[in-house]
């Protein structure tokens, strides 16, 4: 029976493995957790995507969902735009205004494993957490994967963002809390 079960397991891993199951692209946000001080004042995360060869990438567009309010997209500033398009694609017209949208440079397309999407720049506004969620809007034509034959099945990841009090702060509130019973008497 045990040996009836290894020969099913092994076929199934194999059938999951064939180019007819693949074809999913992950776009996820890097890292997938960061814990940041308030005083930092601003944060980094990258979009990445695992692109299979065979869905190489010849344009996309995405939104970004963020989920909390301690973290706010950071205006573009002269010369260093936001969002930044990975170094492998041409930012392209995004007419939702967020700047998530890039084409390749024909005629090929884009495949690897942490493709480079956007680096995208997070102002810190209060403590707390803010998950950011990469996405796009099914209606929307100007948003999606696409590949050479069509678009693309896309299994999105999103990353968390905890913002904490700055290292001193949080050491003089402890400090403050242990003195207290000693303002007492």
């Amino acid at each position: 029976m045990k040996q009836r079960v290894a020969i099913g397991v092994a076929v199934l891993v194999g059938l999951l493995g064939t180019p007819a199951f693949g074809g999913l692209i992950t776009v996820r946000i890097a890292p997938e957790e960061q814990q940041v001080s308030l005083s930092d004042g601003q944060v980094t995360a990258w979009i990445l995507a695992d692109i299979p060869e065979s869905d190489a990438l010849i344009g996309w567009g995405l939104d970004l969902i963020l989920t909390g309010t301690s973290v706010e997209l950071a205006p573009s500033l002269p010369g260093q735009p936001n969002p930044e398009i990975g170094p492998l694609f041409d930012p392209a017209y995004a007419p939702d205004g967020d700047g998530l949208a890039a084409l390749t440079p024909p005629p090929a397309g884009v495949w690897g494993d942490g493709v480079l999407l956007a680096t995208v720049r997070l102002n810190l506004v209060e403590l707390g957490e803010t998950w950011v969620d990469p996405d796009y809007t099914l209606d929307d034509p100007f948003e999606g994967l696409m590949t050479a034959s069509g678009p693309a099945s896309v299994l999105f990841e999103g990353g968390l963002i905890n913002v904490v009090p700055e290292p001193a702060g949080l050491a003089l509130l402890v400090l403050v809390l242990l003195h207290r019973p000693c303002l007492r008497r």
